[in-house]
């Protein structure tokens, strides 16, 4: 029987209360839809102890994170990364009579967290990479703050590449730039989110059109990107619970009749912008243009990994300085709790800073909200 073997750093957590993110929510949901699929068999990997799904075929892969990936440091993250990357290309290599490469399509859910893609290809077997981010974009617009374009700083890494200088890189920045590019050489088809996305990675690493071992001739970039938004799904929120929910929060909540509420639903990183959400409210509490209505807003979400715990603290400084508009902080939300809150709620305000694709504002248009974003490549 054919196998897909499917690799995600973010499996094996509760995702009903770990801020992980979109892309362990979608890993998640691949992994329950493969297991129904009868011809092939699904073997998944990922770090966290327990199964995505209980029919699952599973293989946890322990690294130092024991505690969970939520409160690691940039540097903590990135030894998770290589840790992770350096143990599933060896479960590969050494069960490599497991997994017969005629017979075995390895899918990659992560870039810096996954495995050697160099590696996986050279023992035979066909990537398929799906990009949840465009991690030298992402490093580009929070680190650097988008000083030069993504394709110029592509070049200028393999530059140094070409000659010889690559042992003066720091390996964190090697897991943005090298693993990325490595993913790009060695994988047959990569799924990406967005249209903008395609083009920036076609801008960025064009010129690589290289063979894969075992598969053929070289094939152009092109011919191995393949945009497909990742949609939504359903989660159990039985309506009855949801109405309950409603009439329990608009109590706790003290919410008039004309109480007019905003929703922004997302990690608490930095990426998402929640602190220019709130400057804005500052600035529109000073003008005239302030409505008359009672406002509020619903800051949903727990901190993340890489600055998560600091940058919240940052939101919850900035929530106080405002005067005329309450900030509730409901924390992670369930699927009754998130549908009850989309119910409560007016508009959906998404300021991210820079965004793949945004889940949650599928989520709030599946709700009916309407939506207020930033431009980004995601939305």
């Amino acid at each position: 029987m054919k196998k897909l073997v499917f690799i995600g750093s973010h499996l094996g957590y509760p995702m009903d209360s770990t801020p992980l993110g979109g892309g362990a929510m979608v890993g998640l949901q691949l992994v329950r839809h493969w297991t129904r699929r009868k011809d092939f068999k699904l073997i998944s990997i990922g770090s966290g102890a327990a199964s995505p799904d209980p029919n699952a075929e599973y293989i946890p892969i322990r690294t130092h994170a024991r505690d969970g990936l939520v409160g690691l440091s940039e540097l903590g993250y990135a030894r998770f990364c290589r840790e992770f990357e350096h143990r599933t290309t060896g479960y590969l290599a050494d069960h490599a009579t497991l997994f017969p490469v005629q017979d075995t399509v390895v899918v990659l859910n992560d870039i810096s967290e996954g495995p050697d893609a160099a590696r996986i290809a050279q023992l035979g077997y066909p990537i398929l990479s799906i990009w949840h981010v465009d991690v030298v974009d992402f490093f580009n617009k929070m680190y650097l703050r988008d000083v030069l374009e993504p394709h110029r700083l592509t070049r200028a890494f393999d530059w140094l590449g070409r000659i010889g200088m690559n042992w003066a890189v720091p390996d964190l920045l090697r897991l943005v730039f090298e693993k990325q590019h490595r993913t790009v050489q060695y994988s047959r088809l990569m799924a990406v989110p967005s249209r903008r996305m395609s083009e920036t990675i076609a801008r960025c690493y064009g010129r690589i059109s290289r063979g894969f071992p075992r598969h053929g001739p070289a094939q152009p970039l092109e011919s191995r990107l393949l945009v497909v938004p990742w949609g939504g799904w359903s989660e159990q929120a039985p309506d009855p619970a949801v109405q309950q929910e409603v009439r329990r929060l608009r109590t706790q909540y003290r919410l008039g009749p004309q109480t007019r509420a905003l929703i922004t639903l997302s990690r608490i990183s930095p990426e998402k912008g929640l602190h220019l959400l709130l400057e804005a409210l500052r600035l529109l509490e000073a003008s005239p243009d302030f409505p008359a209505q009672e406002l509020c807003l619903f800051l949903c979400g727990e901190p993340a990994f890489m600055r998560g715990g600091s940058y919240a603290r940052r939101v919850h400084a900035e929530a106080r300085r405002l005067r005329r508009c309450r900030v509730f902080f409901p924390g992670y939300l369930s699927p009754i709790r998130k549908q009850a809150h989309f119910r409560l709620s007016n508009l959906f305000i998404s300021p991210s800073i820079h965004e793949s694709y945004g889940l949650s504002n599928v989520e709030a248009l599946r709700a009916g909200l309407p939506i207020l974003a930033s431009d980004h490549s995601g939305v």
